[in-house]
């Protein structure tokens, strides 16, 4: 499955500490293999995204047709309205 990066997650990316943002590129990997594999949110902002943790930061995406498509990247303290 393709992989494509919205501009906000890429600016997240930039900003993970470099040994969690290896983490997080192949946990992205891994999700393009088995894009079902994460939980989908039913509420909230980020409704119908997928998502998962590495080490603090949440990684929350969509499928797409044949792509998944990485839309941000948060730290998990940070308060999900």
């Amino acid at each position: 499955m393709k992989i494509r990066w919205t501009a906000t997650a890429l600016r997240h990316l930039a900003g993970v500490p470099a040994g969690v943002g290896e983490d997080i590129l192949q946990r992205v990997r891994t999700a393009s293999e088995y894009p079902s594999m994460y939980p989908e949110r039913r509420r909230g902002r980020t409704r119908d995204y997928r998502w998962f943790p590495v080490s603090s930061w949440l990684v929350f995406y969509q499928v797409v047709r044949d792509e998944i498509i990485i839309r941000g990247i948060l730290h998990g303290a940070r308060r999900q309205a």
